[in-house]
């Protein structure tokens, strides 16, 4: 028979954050997909209008490259963020509550900086052909 013990506070603490990282990377790499897709075909369908066939096709095809790409950059900014979540493990940080808090903070910001960064980008380069301006976009942001 072998004694089992329950599980410290350091080891559900070390759980829940890379489970939440986790769960950070599945939603940015399926809900940011979608999103960075609308949000440059908006783009594009104010900018350009009607869109002819080869502007379709040739966004079906960006399209399709960012469904194969945002979620790698997801999951490398998920796992990037990481060594946040690992300072928290130190033992002179390990007993403190407000630094494990703002590790946590800033693992999470670190987990979705990558797909934000992504989706400006994309909106700015793809969903603004030539000299168009979205009507919705920050102007201390470059177009």
């Amino acid at each position: 028979m072998t004694e089992q013990r329950t599980p410290e506070a350091r080891e559900v603490y070390w759980t829940f954050g890379c489970g939440l990282s986790a769960i950070i990377a599945t939603a940015c790499a399926t809900v940011g997909t979608f999103l960075d897709i609308h949000l440059v075909a908006r783009g594009q369908l104010y900018c350009l209008g009607d869109l002819s066939s080869g502007e379709n096709f040739a966004g079906a095809i960006w399209s399709l490259s960012r469904i194969v790409i945002f979620p790698i950059i997801s999951v490398l900014s998920a796992l990037v963020a990481q060594p946040f979540h690992l300072l928290a493990r130190l033992p002179w940080l390990a007993g403190r509550m407000g630094s494990g808090v703002i590790l946590l903070a800033l693992t999470v910001a670190g987990s979705i900086a990558g797909p934000i960064a992504m989706t400006l980008y994309d909106v700015a380069t793809e969903g603004t052909p030539g000299d168009c301006v979205l009507p919705w976009w920050p102007s201390w942001l470059p177009s």
